[in-house]
């Protein structure tokens, strides 16, 4: 069964309501998922665009992100947040994710990841009155592997991984084809990619129980499984031996599972950011 923060009244634990509106709008929990999400993309496409053969570095920095929500009654947010990837041996921290590196040579890399999934709604973020009723959703955590191939046609990388946070479980699962074309001092990195996922992690993030319908006016909805196609493109600019600029623009395109549910506004997600980072 899904587990969600219940109902109106505020229970003791980790599921804390806000206050309202009275006073300026904090930055949402589902606006710090999208920006963790977006600066992991970031770091990603800045590591993607070094030198064919070349280590990624482990790096700190900061970025200015703006973000789209698909939720309704949420606004389009511009938010900083640290950039922080770090490369050991075997282990390795980019964008929020953690992995353990299983195999790894000049074009091909092997890891197991754990990581959260970048989905949160909290029903006091919502300028909507219908879903300031709904119930919370939680940031799941999740396990898997994933690959990353660099060849001289491109870059292929992708994930598999399991919720395993007790949020009713389900699959979810990346995969993109990005080419660096080095400009001059500027590396451009284009990229096409496709999100999945279950129907039991849609569900909890976007489906409206019938008690839920039943207090806030919204149809009931139970969200099935689906795809989510994106493209995207990174700029990136070294700067010196050390430092690197970066600047990115995505859009999603929302799964139909995800369009259709009475939560959600419109169909697609936008965001954009800039950065600046010290490898070493």
């Amino acid at each position: 069964m899904r587990e969600r923060c219940k109902d109106i009244v505020p229970p003791a634990g980790n599921c804390t309501h806000g206050t309202g509106h009275d006073g300026p709008r904090p930055i949402g929990p589902y606006v710090a998922a999208l920006c963790l999400a977006t600066v992991a993309w970031l770091a990603a496409g800045s590591a993607l665009a070094q030198a064919p053969g070349a280590k990624p570095r482990s790096s700190l920095g900061v970025a200015v992100v703006a973000l789209k929500s698909p939720y309704a009654g949420y606004k389009t947010d511009t938010v900083g947040a640290p950039v922080i990837s770090y490369e050991g041996r075997k282990f390795h921290f980019r964008g929020g994710s953690f992995g353990y590196t299983l195999f790894d040579n000049a074009s091909t890399e092997v890891s197991l990841l754990a990581s959260p999934y970048m989905m949160r709604f909290k029903h006091n973020d919502s300028d909507d009155l219908r879903l300031r009723q709904l119930s919370n959703r939680s940031f799941s955590a999740m396990a898997g592997v994933a690959v990353r191939h660099n060849a001289t046609w491109g870059i292929v990388q992708g994930n598999v991984q399991a919720e395993v946070s007790g949020h009713g479980g389900g699959i979810a699962a990346d995969a993109k084809y990005a080419y660096p074309l080095p400009t001059g001092r500027v590396t451009l990195m284009p990229g096409i990619g496709a999100t999945y996922a279950g129907s039991a992690l849609n569900d909890y993030y976007f489906g409206v129980s019938s008690a839920e319908a039943g207090r806030s006016g919204l149809a009931a909805y139970r969200a099935g499984s689906g795809v989510s196609p994106y493209f995207d493109l990174t700029a990136v600019m070294p700067l010196g031996p050390h430092w690197t600029a970066a600047a990115s623009l995505r859009r999603t395109v929302l799964s139909n599972a995800v369009k259709d549910s009475p939560m959600t506004a419109g169909d697609h997600m936008d965001s954009a950011a800039l950065s600046l980072s010290y490898g070493f």
